[in-house]
């Protein structure tokens, strides 16, 4: 008799949820399959020609100490240069004892939940919001209750009848968590107006603000706002930085940025985690600072992605039905769209698999329920042919599943609201 081990996971293996993208990632295998679906930047925004002779620079000169251990806290040199990025780039500068190399952000997502989340306790989130971070709350048994948003991010009226309600209840979150610019998986950024506003909540409620910021240099258009961190005079607000999605992801570079006793304590969780991140991958991202290849190289990336996005919005407006409607991101990797209630979107990913097209479902991004409705779709990786092929493939399954489940002379006219 084969033996089961369910009764000897724990706890928090119990409570731990598939990611439905990475799921769904496993079935896209087929060269003809279209997906739309991985938030992957695309490989022709990968600096190879640039990085080339950086390698070759670290194997001639460092390679004794970029193919040994590193400390856990990160090289020192990433570290410090990341500091006073911070303080350049951001206007947020910090001391090198603020900043904690993660294996990307999303080990700086797992490091806060551990250190700060015990069972029961309650984070506050936007709806909908990143999945990868739902995965990380719910592993530590957190309960998660999110704030509605609107084209402007998360609405701050909202935010603050939940914590009214929760002063009701005597309950407090233990943080809000939320990704400020070109969010993941609405393409939202949060306004000016509303950072100030958030801010001075945090300060009234006494709160803590993780800030997730793996987009914000993605822009192509509009005005650049200002990081919620460099509001912060309290340390009440942790910054999550990454070199994926601006670089590459296969470094698995990232960081953390917070209070010394915030990243000691996230330290010591990584110890047990993996020692240390990828050492040869941060000597090669310090070198791509040190000899400026990384903000010359986003330029070209946000130049590529601004097309892709266009197309795919050019490519919706043209074979996507009326009654289906989406927003248009300022930056970042993700359209948000709407079905007609006659459309269910995991009802239709089965259709569209078929025809070799492939989206994110929306539900999933929503901690308490809701969303089904709702498609994400990433314009960064497809080539620009097949964007337009995938888009046409999808339309026409809206098509199809629209006559099968209503008239559409009723459907509502096509529009931009998109919650």
């Amino acid at each position: 008799m084969k033996k089961t081990f369910e009764t000897m996971f724990s706890l928090s293996a119990n409570n731990m949820r598939a990611s439905e993208i990475r799921e769904l990632l496993k079935l896209l295998t087929k060269p003809e399959m279209i997906s739309f679906a991985g938030g992957l930047p695309n490989p022709e925004a990968f600096p190879i020609e640039a990085m080339k002779p950086v390698v070759a620079h670290v194997m001639n000169e460092h390679a004794r100490d970029a193919l040994q251990y590193g400390v856990t806290e990160g090289h020192n040199k990433l570290r410090d240069a990341i500091a006073k990025g911070m303080g350049q780039v951001y206007g947020v500068p910090q001391s090198l004892s603020n900043i904690l190399i993660t294996t990307g952000s999303q080990q700086a997502m797992n490091l806060l939940s551990l250190i700060l989340l015990s069972p029961g306790d309650l984070v506050l989130t936007e709806n909908p919001t990143y999945l990868g971070a739902l995965q990380s709350f719910y592993a530590c048994q957190a309960r998660v209750e999110a704030v509605p948003m609107d084209e402007h991010g998360m609405r701050m009226d909202a935010l603050e009848e939940k914590l009214n309600s929760l002063r009701q209840r005597q309950e407090r979150p233990k943080f809000i968590y939320m990704v400020p610019t070109f969010q993941n998986p609405t393409g939202v950024t949060l306004s000016r107006e509303r950072r100030e506003r958030l801010y001075a909540l945090l300060q009234e409620r006494d709160l803590l603000l993780i800030e997730d910021d793996p987009y914000g240099l993605l822009r192509f258009e509009g005005e650049t706002v200002p990081l919620i961190k460099s509001l912060d005079q309290e340390d009440r607000v942790i910054y999550l930085g990454s070199f994926s999605k601006i670089l590459a992801p296969g470094f698995r570079t990232g960081w953390l940025a917070a209070p010394e006793e915030i990243v000691n304590r996230a330290g010591l969780a990584k110890q047990a985690q993996d020692l240390c991140s990828n050492t040869f991958g941060q000597y090669c991202v310090f070198e791509a600072l040190y000899h400026n290849i990384l903000f010359p190289h986003v330029k070209e990336i946000v130049a590529l992605y601004k097309r892709k996005r266009d197309i795919m919005l050019d490519a919706m407006q043209k074979y996507f039905p009326k009654g289906v409607t989406w927003n248009k991101p300022a930056g970042g990797m993700f359209i948000w769209v709407t079905l007609p209630p006659a459309l269910n979107a995991l009802d239709l990913l089965g259709k569209a698999i078929e025809n070799n097209v492939a989206y994110v479902t929306g539900e999933p991004f929503f901690p308490n329920g809701g969303g089904q409705n709702h498609c994400r779709m990433n314009y960064s990786y497809s080539s620009d042919e097949a964007i337009v092929e995938g888009i046409k493939r999808l339309g026409r399954v809206m098509e199809e599943q629209l006559r099968e489940k209503t008239n559409p002379q009723k459907l509502a006219p096509e529009g931009m609201e998109i919650f």
